[in-house]
């Protein structure tokens, strides 16, 4: 899977997607797909993640008021800030991509 970066202060790119003539959209717009929220990343040694264990913290290399990227098979289609939903985490979208 390849990953697709944004330049900051860039829209992120997104693959547009044009049913071909006779589909009905309505068939299109039913079909489930999986969104994926991208907080960062680290890099450890195989030795380290093997020492991990309960309540280990992993520091990530985004800082923590970085946007969130939104992902659809891996290639970012939008970007937005991490908040609380009751007790869950939830994306609100600041940028959507062309």
């Amino acid at each position: 899977m390849t990953e697709q970066k944004i330049k900051a202060g860039a829209a992120p790119a997104v693959a547009q997607v044009t049913p071909a003539r006779g589909i009905n959209a309505k068939l299109i717009d039913s079909v489930e797909v999986v969104l994926d929220g991208y907080l960062g990343r680290a890099t450890m040694t195989v030795a380290e993640l093997g020492a991990l264990g309960r309540d280990a913290v992993i520091t990530l290399d985004a800082a923590l008021n970085s946007a969130v990227d939104l992902r659809l098979n891996g290639i970012t289609v939008a970007r937005g800030e991490l908040v609380a939903v009751g007790d869950n985490f939830a994306v609100r979208i600041t940028e959507i991509g062309q």
